[in-house]
């Protein structure tokens, strides 16, 4: 799979047999080797497809490039959407050099290494160990191993293990610090990790983390029913605190959406902490890379 076209068949097309839908594809597509079918939807903890092979060899290894950055995966593995690249670039564009970027589920790397080649550091982490070892791959790949660290652990281990490692120091610094959650059919959930994340440290209302969270809404009213889920998990109330951005229709009355805001410190210094334990077979250890 030298490119990843992720094209849908017309259904002129669709209704002639796989192997013959697959050659078509090929044959129009000089960069492709390899043409899949999925077979299911994302149903796992990785957030990956099972795959047929229609035609070509049997090789899963896409490489593609999105906003001048390449990147290389086993696209049976690891999740990729190249519908998400005009928000990969929305949210990386706010970036500014000198920044902290904290990117919770980074997958292969589209945000984090953009916002490395900005000029931030980043700190990236995903639980999916093939999609940390691309990540690491694709770090190396656009030369910015010196600026990005990643990190294989649950969403809510990071953030309350290296994000809490860094941000006292962060804090007394006029640098930004962004957060970026990607896993909309989970990631409002991980909010709750916040709450009492610097219980104990120096109180400061300056220079707070700014959240992008990701989710999915099937409401009338998407951009209030995402503010309401996350104030929910955050457990405060973040009407007139936020905003909410629509990414993109994924079915019939359901909407990708992104709410952003800055973690209240209220929540952040909270003496009230996050009590949820995630089971330990969730848990990996924190690696990094190096060069």
């Amino acid at each position: 799979m030298a490119q990843s076209p992720h094209d849908e068949v017309s259904s002129t097309l669709f209704r002639a047999p796989p192997e013959v839908r697959g050659q078509v594809i090929i044959d129009k597509n000089p960069g492709v080797s390899c043409v899949v079918n999925k077979t299911n939807e994302i149903d796992n903890t990785y957030r990956n497809f099972k795959m047929e092979v229609l035609a070509g060899e049997e090789n899963m290894v896409a490489k593609v490039k999105e906003n001048g950055v390449s990147y290389e995966f086993d696209f049976s593995r690891v999740y990729w959407n190249p519908r998400l690249s005009t928000e990969h670039m929305r949210v990386v564009q706010q970036v500014q050099r000198g920044a902290t970027v904290f990117d919770v589920f980074a997958g292969v790397g589209p945000f984090a290494i953009p916002a490395a080649l900005r000029g931030a550091t980043v700190l990236a982490n995903d639980l999916n160990p093939e999609s940390h070892r691309w990540l690491q791959h694709n770090v190396k790949l656009n030369k910015v191993a010196t600026k990005v660290r990643t990190f294989n652990l649950d969403g809510r281990a990071f953030i309350r293990g290296p994000v809490r490692q860094e941000l006292p120091a962060l804090l007394k610094t006029e640098a930004e610090i962004h957060v970026v959650m990607n896993l909309p059919a989970l990631a409002l959930e991980f909010l709750d990790a916040f709450r009492g994340l610097l219980d104990g440290a120096p109180c400061c209302d300056t220079n707070l983390p700014t959240v992008y969270c990701y989710g999915f809404s099937k409401d009338e009213d998407p951009k209030k029913d995402m503010m309401e889920k996350a104030s929910k998990s955050l457990g405060f109330c973040l009407e007139g605190r936020c905003s909410v951005e629509f990414v993109r229709n994924v079915a019939p009355n359901k909407d990708m959406m992104c709410v952003i805001f800055a973690v209240p410190k209220e929540v952040l210094f909270s003496t009230e902490g996050d009590q949820t334990e995630e089971p330990a077979p969730k848990r990996h250890k924190c690696e990094e890379t190096t060069e």
